[in-house]
């Protein structure tokens, strides 16, 4: 394994001769960095790679737009990006025009690492007064891509995305980045700084609907038909404003609170909340004092509409009896009508 200091000085150097002079044969430069990169199991490594391919890439970019003519369009600099997509399949190039004034221009590139997790990279070149450069880059874990977005007071703005792979029920975790060119420069903001464990995006005529999980008591990952989140942005006087949001399958977070605050009745012998929940009084003798949460999905009943088996565990004597809770949703909330241990 390359001491991180010994990679950084391999960097330094293929990039110092790939900006130098001219022709550049930055196609077996990158070739090199890109075997580097797919060897190192170093995180500090990793990243000094990671960012000279990129750098390899913006020489590129910068290159062809300071040539100006037809090898500054996105078509001709896609076309040469994909030549370093060919030598590596291990990431992916693109770029698109976003913005264009009197002055100059601006060009996205959009670049994705697909070894392993997936890591982006947004790269903004801007040719001012005939001169190209590299004026902003944000890298995240995930996939990166664009979505236009309403100007602000003339000024042009995008909204940047990153996906990270697919966990549990299809979602992913979403990043999102708000980009605006004011002042003479382009600044983003996150708009979820944390990311979001995202199971829908869309974004279209300057509106932005996110799906995403929403954390409660009983939610369990990986099941379906759970309560997740849904809210509607659009551009407002402070920027980016939550429009409307909504509930979806609200009726499993309603259905796990009911069933937290059985267990906590059952173990704290709290005889009210018990009768609230458990309308029959001998099925309410029944429940031991031991019964706790599993986390096993719940399983709705398509014979019975509004029933729900919830699973549990009976804990007494070091041993571990599995039970089965159904409950059923009426007009007084979600209520338990029968409870029996799964092995007799």
């Amino acid at each position: 394994m390359p001491y991180p200091w010994a990679s950084a000085l391999i960097v330094l150097a293929l990039i110092g001769s790939a900006t130098a002079g001219a022709p550049v044969d930055r196609l077996e430069q990158f070739k090199q960095l890109a075997h580097q990169y797919a060897e190192v199991a170093d995180p500090v490594s990793e990243s000094q790679l990671l960012g000279g391919l990129f750098a390899l890439a913006d020489a590129e970019v910068t290159d062809n737009l300071r040539s100006g003519g037809p090898f500054a369009s996105s078509a001709f600099i896609r076309e040469r990006l994909e030549a370093f997509g060919d030598e590596w399949g291990g990431v992916s190039f693109t770029v698109s025009d976003v913005a264009r004034t009197a002055s100059g221009s601006t060009m996205l590139g959009l670049f994705t690492v697909t070894r392993g997790e997936p890591r982006g990279s947004l790269r903004i070149y801007e040719i001012d007064a005939g001169v190209p450069s590299l004026r902003a880059t944000s890298t995240q874990e995930g996939r990166v891509d664009v979505h236009p977005w309403p100007a602000r007071g003339g000024a042009p703005q995008f909204l940047a995305s990153w996906v990270g792979a697919p966990g549990g029920r299809g979602t992913s975790v979403l990043r999102l980045q708000l980009w605006r060119r004011g002042g003479g420069a382009w600044r983003g903001s996150d708009l979820f700084p944390d990311g979001l464990r995202a199971s829908g995006l869309s974004v279209k005529d300057g509106r932005l609907t996110v799906r995403y999980e929403i954390g409660y008591p009983g939610w369990k990952p990986g099941c379906a038909d759970e309560t997740e989140q849904e809210d509607v942005y659009g551009d407002g006087a402070s920027g980016v404003t939550l429009l409307r949001r909504r509930a979806v399958n609200p009726w499993h977070r309603e259905l796990q609170s009911a069933a937290t605050r059985l267990f906590a009745a059952v173990s704290g012998s709290d005889g009210k909340t018990l009768a609230q929940l458990v309308p029959d009084r001998a099925l309410r003798g029944r429940l031991p004092r031991g019964l706790r949460p599993e986390p096993a999905c719940d399983e709705r009943d398509p014979s019975a509409p509004g029933t729900v088996v919830v699973a549990a565990t009976n804990e007494r004597d070091d041993k571990h009896v599995p039970w089965s809770l159904t409950w059923r949703h009426d007009t007084r909330g979600w209520r338990l009508i029968a409870a029996s241990p799964v092995l007799q």
